[in-house]
């Protein structure tokens, strides 16, 4: 059976979502201009700041995406599981700040250990 082979002009979903990305941060970002420039008022502030932000995270995650497609192997399983608790749990209590940092670092420290000794 021949191989087939994959034509050039097909692009994969992550390369097309990655455009999408790059061009919805380009729009956001020429719509913040066009408010900050041609608006008055509160509510051009406010739609500037929020385009503005919008586009700047999504121009990040056009930046970031070939490294989201393979996962850090430097950081521990249990990591986003850790940091998912300690938001909520300050979410809930925000005075809980200062000793949730040094427990977090901690915890995340103990299962990066746990994982190193296992490998062994």
């Amino acid at each position: 059976m021949p191989r087939r082979e994959r034509s050039s002009e097909t692009k994969s979903p992550p390369s097309d979502r990655r455009l999408m990305a790059l061009v919805l941060a380009i729009t956001m970002l020429i719509a913040s201009l066009l408010a900050w420039w041609f608006g008055s008022g509160s509510t051009a502030e406010f739609t500037a700041a929020a385009c503005g932000r919008i586009g700047l995270v999504m121009g990040a995650l056009w930046l970031a995406w070939p490294s989201l497609k393979r996962p850090a192997k430097w950081l521990p399983a249990s990591a986003p599981v850790i940091g998912v608790i300690a938001l909520v749990v300050l979410a809930a209590q925000p005075k809980l700040i200062i000793p949730a940092i040094p427990i977090v670092g901690g915890l995340i420290t103990v299962s990066a250990l746990a994982r190193a000794f296992r490998r062994k």
